[in-house]
């Protein structure tokens, strides 16, 4: 029973698992069928609000697969060692740690000469994130391994990710994969687990000391796992925490040392979606680089309570996002295993050879493309489908 319960317990850290089998037991159709289930039959515009200090109306288009048929390109622009924005320090990564830059015009290559150089124009500019994504590139300015300013959680060792035991236990004998325990706080300020008490104490309100509520806990949540403590024991630990009074939000430690930044380029008359689809690459490259989940990819509100990446949260796409990052993922195992993959336009009007829809139809219209799958033996398989593109 313990082995039955430890396997279930990995499969909910893990959340989404990638099938993983030899080459010779992953036929070439069995790709092109998992690239067809990411096809999106009706393409539907929706208005969104893009929150770029000046805000503004935007019409989001999606593209007809969550695929993004392109290689990543990144390019590599880092600050110096010393400046004040990279310190140099290295710390373990638990998590990957998402942003939109919410600026009006700035885009990729310009946030990345910011931290590049520690300055915007003549004014010192102290923040500094692993990659900044837009639709001009992809650019690398922290490595991955040390640590950056962009979450807002501290710049000393006190902002470390570290685990607490808590005391309870978990007692289900089975668990369901999707079920996720609920980290609450209780009247007197600790925190309880699916109701029972902890031995954790949540912060106080650091302006007047008072306890905090289960209200004041940002919108994803307090960190936890489970671990093996003795023979058929299996405790709860929770991720340290602090409270922010800027952002009035009880939040994790592990952004800025024990995370890996991406800024998206959110800014006034660029295609927000394709910078989406960018980022939702780069982060797919980082799980599998990092060995990490897609649980471990978050929002810098986690870290802070800030209210970011904003455009995504207040649209409510932020599992959208992540669903195109999981197809991603499962993509980029393929391509490990030596398949590559080609999308053509048939409608050039409104398609272009990444997959993304470029033009808003006056009426509905239905789009051709191909996509061919080749495997490293030089086999391949070519198949045409279609999508509607509603006008409204």
């Amino acid at each position: 029973m313990l082995i039955k319960i430890l396997s279930l317990i990995f499969l909910m850290s893990q959340s989404f698992q990638v099938k993983k089998l030899p080459l010779q037991d992953i036929l070439i159709e069995e790709v092109m069928t998992f690239i067809k289930n990411q096809l999106i039959s009706e393409i539907k515009p929706r208005q969104i609000k893009v929150f770029t200090g000046i805000n503004w109306d935007y019409l989001l288009l999606p593209s007809v697969s969550k695929l993004l048929f392109e290689d990543i390109n990144i390019t590599n622009n880092f600050a110096p060692v010393g400046q004040v924005n990279r310190p140099g320090n290295k710390y373990e990564k638990h998590f990957i740690c998402v942003h939109d830059t919410g600026d009006h015009n700035f885009g990729a290559f310009q946030w990345s000469e910011a931290v590049r150089k520690a300055k915007i124009g003549q004014r010192d500019y102290v923040a500094s994130f692993q990659y900044v994504v837009g639709n001009d590139g992809y650019y690398h300015n922290i490595p991955d391994d040390e640590v950056a300013h962009h979450a807002g959680d501290g710049h000393t060792e006190e902002s470390l990710f570290g685990l607490i035991p808590t005391g309870v236990y978990l007692n289900k004998k089975e668990i369901s994969v999707n079920e996720k325990a609920k980290v609450e706080v209780d009247d007197e300020g600790y925190f309880t687990i699916d109701g029972e008490r902890t031995k954790v104490k949540a912060p106080l309100n650091s302006t007047d000391n008072t306890l905090l509520t289960t209200k004041d806990i940002n919108d994803l949540g307090i960190y936890y796992t489970l671990q093996v403590v003795e023979k058929n024991k299996i405790e709860y630990f929770l991720g340290r925490t602090w409270y922010n009074p800027v952002f009035q939000r009880i939040s994790n430690y592990g952004g800025n040392f024990n995370s890996i930044g991406i800024e998206a380029c959110i800014n006034h008359d660029t295609d927000v979606y394709f910078t989406w689809q960018r980022v939702a690459k780069l982060v797919a490259k980082l799980m599998t680089e990092n060995s990490l989940s897609i649980d471990a990819v978050v929002q810098h509100h986690y870290f802070s309570g800030k209210n970011c990446p904003q455009t995504t949260r207040t649209a409510n796409l932020w599992d959208y996002f992540k669903s195109l990052v999981l197809a991603e993922y499962q993509m980029l195992y393929y391509k490990n295993l030596g398949y590559t993959f080609e999308f053509k336009s048939l409608s050039e009007k409104y398609l272009n050879d990444k997959g993304r829809v470029i033009l808003k139809p006056e009426e509905p219209t239905t789009v051709h493309y191909t996509i061919t799958v080749r495997d490293k033996n030089g086999n391949s398989l070519t198949k045409t489908y279609n999508s509607l593109l509603l006008s409204e």
